[in-house]
């Protein structure tokens, strides 16, 4: 799976219209959008690595008061990056707020869980955005993230050794090979940040088969 997220997202970097992934530049930068590229967005949060649960969720976050303050600190953007890049060996619980008050928390940062984006990067709210919405099926990143799902991850789902939630999954444009999986878990209440409590139940006992 390092062959994969990790080293695309590896080649990000700060260009001429902020931080954005090289294949998307010339979409982000001539396409009509509101999507925030201040900062390094979180394609992934977590180990992806190696974390046995894959919890699928629909973009980066933003939030005009709380997103800088979790970027003042000096050299905090190129530690985010690090992050991307060698996800095995980062502390994620030094990440947003939003990811430290879920319910699964504890399963990204002890390495049992990431929550993977379909779309990188951050908005307020992509539900209400419809250019934002537009955009995303022909963003580089995202169709790169749905070949890393079926590509990669569902031979592993095949093999037992990896799960996937569909915690806010409308943006991944799901096959049946992966819907219909015993190994896929949709989340019935996929407008709260939070899994539902029968999701995170049967997460639980998947792990400690594991």
């Amino acid at each position: 799976m390092k062959e994969d997220l990790s080293r695309y997202w590896g080649q990000l970097g700060r260009g001429a219209i902020g931080w954005v992934h090289p294949e998307d530049e010339g979409l982000l930068g001539s396409a009509p959008h509101s999507f925030n590229l201040d900062f390094p967005p979180p394609a992934f949060v977590g180990d992806v690595c190696n974390a046995p649960v894959i919890i699928l969720v629909a973009n980066g976050g933003y939030d005009a008061k709380i997103t800088p303050d979790e970027f003042k600190a000096a050299g905090s953007e190129q530690r985010y990056v690090k992050r991307l890049r060698h996800p095995e060996k980062a502390a994620w619980s030094e990440v947003a707020p939003y990811y430290r008050g879920v319910n699964y928390a504890d399963l990204v940062f002890s390495g049992k869980a990431v929550a993977v984006n379909a779309c990188a990067y951050r908005s307020p709210r992509i539900s209400n955005e419809p250019e934002n919405k537009e955009l995303v099926p022909r963003l580089p990143s995202a169709l790169y993230h749905r070949h890393w799902l079926v590509s990669t991850v569902l031979p592993l789902l095949n093999a037992g050794t990896r799960f996937v939630v569909g915690k806010r999954h409308g943006f991944w444009g799901l096959p049946a090979s992966i819907t219909e999986h015993s190994g896929f878990i949709a989340d019935p209440a996929p407008v709260s940040p939070h899994l539902s409590g029968v999701v995170r139940k049967r997460i639980d006992d998947v792990l400690a088969r594991v």
